[in-house]
């Protein structure tokens, strides 16, 4: 007995929707971050100030890498969005460089590297805000949906 496995190219992707209640950036989700983003036309960059309290701690004093992941990705969707369009995350390569404490102020932003094509790259990073110290890196691949 053999399991058809659906082919990835003839699977529908979502339609996303924005409802507000993204984790990250819906204005509507109690336990959301809020974050306000800030966009910079000429660099194609998407960039966000926030610091995050203990609750999203991993080890004692530290930072969650998952949650600093999520930033990344938050980031760099935000420059693909908003440079190219409506794109979906396949990929993305993250690094830790140093560990962020509790209520560290950081900018984290995400810049689209790649102005053309249905696939797209995209690069993002978290900077203390104290010392300018980088805190984490990453990379992405997106695909851009097609418009209806």
């Amino acid at each position: 007995m053999t399991s058809k496995v659906p082919n990835p190219s003839r699977v529908p992707l979502p339609t996303p929707v924005s409802d507000n209640y993204c984790f990250v950036c819906g204005k509507d989700n109690p336990k959301g971050f809020k974050i306000q983003v800030r966009y910079l036309e000429a660099e194609m960059v998407a960039e966000t100030e926030l610091s995050l309290p203990r609750e999203y701690q991993g080890w004692t004093n530290v930072i969650h890498g998952g949650i600093l992941s999520t930033l990344l990705d938050e980031m760099m969707a935000h420059a693909v969005w908003r440079f190219a369009g409506p794109g979906l995350t396949l990929s993305m390569e993250v690094r830790f460089h140093q560990p962020l404490k509790p209520d560290d102020p950081i900018l984290v932003r995400g810049v689209l590297h790649t102005p053309n094509g249905s696939r797209r790259l995209a690069e993002g990073e978290i900077i203390r805000l104290a010392d300018g110290s980088r805190i984490a890196s990453g990379k992405s691949r997106f695909l851009l949906l097609e418009k209806s």
